[in-house]
């Protein structure tokens, strides 16, 4: 058995080039920090159950590209310990000293009782079988691993050995199991043979905490979803192999844009979609998108994908401008520095914020996806830390990104949770920080918020550094109308005379965006029931006259929440920026229109 040593030998593990190209990033982070020494033991996760390569998996992916190993050993709670070749199993058995106790009594009877798996899948007869269940397999992996032999072990599923539970509430069987994976991360004589243990999970929260903990010398690497380079890769490598499987209606340079968020065997799924019907199309990739996003993410994640820009966005003229200086052109020039890694739109309801942010996603041409916090809360306890830490983890795959979530202020994310001593508010919150925190995420992931109550989200979540920049979108002046009403116009597609445009502009002060396009639609409905293809005058005031906007009542209480939270007041327009001259004036005021708006039930009273 070799001497222990202070540090790991250097990496022996081949660097294969696939046939199409070079070898995944991930794997030579891999390579390069089993190379130096820095870690024996290592968590790979996230996007496991995808190829590797193309058309190469996982698990064979890994077994080619260790096979100068002496031996390999493979094991679930399902299949137990399994070899890729017969010789390393043949290897395994002499080093564990059963390649002649087949009939032994004592290994017999340690089969009956904690399950077995016959050895002869892979063509060796003979051998004794093994123990399938964590407490008689890991035993002997820990024999192999020990042994004077050069073994990696691959632990596939490994949350369903060391889950995210508390230690309490685990059977022995899994506190076990917990310790002896503990124990091979930090053994200096394991450390000291060279050999190597790969955990393989699909969410890395799934992981008991104490393995993902730094003391634990486990070395977590994601495996990302493809980015566009790795699915144009794969989209060209699968064409090549099946030039006359059907036709396309896009170009594969298309193709890779509009699969953003899929994995190279939803790519396969969608082809093999596409040979059945004959052709490709986008309504092809479009439908199967969205369901396998809706499947795969379980309704945490909605891909944005929006079909205008800024042209479709009447009004919010310093808005764009803002965006154009501070986050489109430094991205498109590969400036990032300056880039805002967090960004909160404040103001009424209907103003546009969630219209402004598709708009941007589609101008900027990163990826867009919204993040739906009421599907990451789960009834289990971890179950909401796991969905949330999943969801972020394809954020960052995703990269470069913008991230959206909407109505900030009514999620468990956006505050700690003391007023109502809600642990698990803390822990989604606290995740939130890191997350908006974590200056490698800067040009990379971009976060938008939407809150119509910025008082509500808590300061440290706005913090400079987190949120960079809390911008109001408040209510458009009568320009501004002007140029929702054309806007809205162009969008429904029916010519509005110009006469109904200054009509509908100048009875709408007070107005959201929503309300005025309510407007507009009401007042196309009406020509066309009168024949007519063009909103004229009387159109237009008998929509005035029928809708009635929902934000009349409180948009002077919200405007000034979203002028009282700017953290910039070259971001606010001049008629606002004198409000925030007397912040106390301004904080009495609102607090004069929130009791309006909604009374205190209790208080003191005379019988």
């Amino acid at each position: 058995m070799s001497q222990p040593v202070e540090t790991i030998p250097k990496s022996e593990i081949p660097n294969p080039k696939s046939n199409d190209g070079p070898m995944p990033a991930w794997f030579e982070e891999f390579r390069a920090v089993y190379g130096a020494g820095e870690a024996h033991a290592f968590i790979l996760y996230l996007n496991v159950a995808d190829y590797a390569v193309p058309g190469v998996p996982l698990r064979p992916f890994l077994t080619k590209t260790l096979a100068s190993r002496d031996v390999i050993a493979i094991y679930n709670r399902a299949e137990g310990v399994t070899f890729p070749l017969p010789t390393m199993q043949q290897k395994a058995m002499e080093i564990l000293g059963l390649d002649q106790a087949a009939q032994d009594p004592a290994l017999a009877a340690l089969a009956s009782l904690s399950g077995t798996q016959p050895q002869g899948a892979v063509g060796t007869q003979g051998l004794a079988p093994l123990p399938r269940s964590p407490s008689g397999a890991l035993p002997l992996l820990e024999r192999l691993l020990k042994a004077d032999a050069r073994t990696a072990v691959l632990i596939e599923y490994a949350d369903s050995l060391v889950p995210a539970a508390d230690m309490a509430t685990m059977s022995p069987d899994d506190r076990t199991a917990l310790v002896t994976l503990q124990r091979w991360g930090r053994d200096p004589q394991l450390m000291a043979t060279g050999n190597m243990v790969i955990l393989i999970t699909a969410n890395l929260a799934d992981i008991h905490p104490a393995l993902r903990a730094a003391s634990s010398r486990y070395k977590a690497i994601e495996i990302p979803l493809p980015d566009r380079q790795a699915r144009q890769d794969y989209i060209t490598w699968y064409l090549a192999r099946k030039p006359d499987a059907f036709t396309m209606a896009m170009t594969p340079e298309e193709l890779a844009n509009a699969t953003a968020g899929l994995s190279l065997i939803h790519l396969e799924d969608i082809f093999l979609r596409a040979e059945l019907e004959g052709a490709l199309t986008w309504e092809l990739v479009q439908e199967q998108k969205a369901a396998i996003i809706e499947t795969e993410y379980a309704g945490l994640l909605e891909m944005i994908e929006p079909t205008f820009g800024f042209e479709a966005v009447g009004g919010m003229e310093p808005l764009k401008e803002w965006a154009r200086a501070e986050i489109i052109h430094p991205v498109r020039q590969g400036d990032f520095q300056d880039v805002p890694k967090g960004v909160l739109l404040v103001g009424p309801p209907g103003t546009g914020k969630s219209f402004f942010v598709k708009a941007l996603a589609r101008e900027i041409g990163f990826n867009a996806v919204a993040l739906n916090l009421e599907n990451i809360l789960g009834g289990i306890v971890g179950t909401s830390e796991r969905n949330l830490a999943r969801a972020l983890s394809v954020v960052r795959s995703l990269s470069p990104v913008l991230l959206f979530i909407d109505e900030l202020d009514q999620s468990d994310v956006s505050s700690r949770g003391n007023t109502s001593g809600n642990p698990v508010a803390k822990n989604l919150f606290n995740q939130m920080l890191r997350f908006l925190g974590d200056e490698s995420n800067r040009g990379r992931t971009i976060f938008f918020g939407a809150s119509n109550r910025p008082d509500l989200v808590d300061p440290a979540l706005l913090r400079f550094g987190r949120v960079d920049a809390v911008i109001p979108v408040l209510l458009p002046d009568e320009a501004e109308r002007r140029a929702i009403v054309l806007a809205q116009a162009r969008s429904q597609e029916i010519s509005i005379a110009l006469e109904a445009v200054e009509r509908i502009a100048g009875e709408t002060e007070k107005y959201s965006a929503a309300d005025i396009a309510a407007v507009v639609t009401k007042a196309r409905k009406l020509a066309k029931r009168a024949g007519r293809q063009e909103i004229t005058t009387d159109e237009a005031q008998r929509a005035l006259s029928s809708i009635r906007p929902a934000t009349l009542k409180n948009a002077d209480f919200f405007t000034l929440l979203a002028v009282d939270a700017v953290n910039d007041t070259d971001l606010l327009p001049p008629q606002y920026a004198q409000m925030l001259e007397n912040r106390q004036a301004l904080s009495e005021r609102i607090k004069a229109m929130e009791q309006e708006i909604e009374p205190t039930a209790r208080g003191p009273r005379e019988l």
